[in-house]
């Protein structure tokens, strides 16, 4: 079977895809480009092509790892995140090794500009393929958001890094103890100044092939695509919902006439309000990714469908670290991937209402109609 190798073209529209998906969280889109960038300058000889493969093709008992950037995003601006991932990534290797694992795969912890490019990044530098999947089918806000963790697979072991090469492991007395690992793991964040390389999730192909959303990255790739065709004429949500099968629609056009943010615990949060051309008010409270959208205060739809912003002057996808006051935007909102939904909505409404309540909203989820 010819192998599918993904080109630097194809990377970046990966990056443009999965920031559309990623519902304003998962890291800025000029963050996994810059890194791309970088990764070119850094390493002139090496070819800009990773395989993708299809996780039935993966090799029975050999071993996926999650590499990702976790932290407040708008403290990922600018940097180079590069020795952050290799720092966490090498440590998890020697962590593997000691449990007679190998690590042949790279995988994105969720969809998203910044954290789908990370492994991708991995990837590259080491030589080995990316599955063609991850761990949420859009961008979560914390450890026990992922569905790696809803349906059931093991967090820990897992390892954190920062640039200069502070390295923790964490192993966790349940190794399904997210909501452990994410407080542990936040304190650790704040301590490295809101931004640290995070690796871990060793998930074998029967893991993957249960639990976790496949074809995302195919997926992304495609959005990606049609988004680089579109003309700028009306909203780009109506351009991608006629010309790609992600279950979308346009909200409003309108200009961003308020952004309040504040970074603390290595979050995100605010609120983005937004003067619709259509009349109306829109408001989109965020923690690290937009958990709900408001039209006129009536609720339209919360997460885990995707909430998206798109910036008409910059022509890209915006994460909640991109967004600023006076920009004129398209808003959008698209129907998440069907995983979720394995446990029952009940169960989801439980995962969700932490984060809910973060942002003030005490009601339940409102799926994508």
């Amino acid at each position: 079977m010819a192998k599918n190798i993904l080109n630097e073209t194809d990377l970046k529209n990966v990056i443009i895809g999965a920031t559309v998906v990623g519902a304003g969280g998962g890291g800025s889109p000029s963050g996994g480009l810059d890194i791309l960038e970088l990764f070119k300058k850094n390493n002139p000889d090496k070819p800009v092509e990773l395989e993708l493969l299809d996780p039935n093709d993966m090799e029975d008992g050999a071993y996926a790892a999650v590499t990702a950037g976790m932290g407040a995003p708008r403290a990922l601006l600018g940097k180079d995140f590069t020795p952050y991932a290799v720092n966490a990534y090498e440590t998890l290797v020697e962590m593997a090794a000691g449990m007679g694992r190998k690590l042949k795969y790279a995988i994105p912890v969720e969809i998203g500009g910044f954290n789908t490019f990370v492994p991708m990044l991995i990837a590259l530098l080491r030589g080995i393929p990316i599955v063609d999947a991850d761990g949420a089918g859009r961008a979560v806000p914390a450890l026990d958001t992922l569905l790696l963790h809803v349906n059931g697979l093991d967090t820990s072991p897992l390892a954190m890094a920062d640039h200069k090469n502070n390295r923790l492991t964490i192993e966790l007395a349940d190794p399904r103890d997210a909501s452990m690992a994410e407080n542990i793991g936040r304190y650790i964040c704040t301590a490295f100044e809101m931004i640290s390389g995070l690796s871990g999730w060793m998930i074998t192909k029967k893991d993957i092939l249960s639990a976790i959303p496949v074809g995302t990255i195919t997926y992304a790739k495609s959005i990606g695509e049609v988004m680089a065709k579109y003309d700028g004429k009306g909203n780009i949500y109506d351009f991608i919902a006629k010309n790609s099968t992600l279950p979308c629609k346009a909200v409003c056009t309108g200009k961003i006439v308020k952004m309040e943010t504040k970074t603390a615990n290595g979050f995100d949060y605010g609120i983005a309000v937004i003067a619709g051309e259509d009349g109306c008010e829109y408001k989109i409270p965020f923690q690290n990714e937009n958990l709900a959208i408001y039209k006129d205060g009536k609720v339209l739809m919360t997460a885990p469908d995707i909430i998206s912003v798109y910036n008409k002057e910059t022509k890209l996808p915006m994460t909640n670290a991109d967004t600023a006051e006076g920009q004129y935007v398209d808003v959008g909102i698209a129907k998440v991937n069907d995983s979720w939904w394995k446990q029952g909505e009940d169960k989801i409404n439980e995962v969700w209402k932490p984060y809910f309540s973060n942002v003030e909203y005490t009601g339940k989820i409102v799926r994508y109609k």
